[in-house]
């Protein structure tokens, strides 16, 4: 496939998508990949200690699903706002 076919395509996808979440994240990656920089070298040995915690908790099955923790935040947000 020619650079032109893959610019095409590239844009023909971009264009056909209205999703904002995915196109930030396309934006997100391409400015990565721009600027070449590794994140992992530019954070603090403190963050890199936390993620690396992070994952092993989760390979050591101590993770909270994505959809719990959505329910947990909506319910304290509906008693948050019946406090008031």
């Amino acid at each position: 496939m020619t650079t032109i076919e893959l610019k095409n395509d590239l844009l023909r996808m971009i264009s056909e998508t209205d999703d904002p979440a995915k196109l930030a994240l396309l934006l997100e990656w391409f400015g990565i990949i721009r600027e070449e920089k590794d994140w992992w070298q530019e954070i603090s040995e403190k963050e890199r200690q936390l993620i690396l915690e992070g994952r092993k908790q989760l390979a050591d099955g101590k993770g909270v699903p994505h959809e719990q923790v959505r329910a947990n935040v909506k319910k304290l947000l509906q008693d948050l706002r019946s406090a008031q």
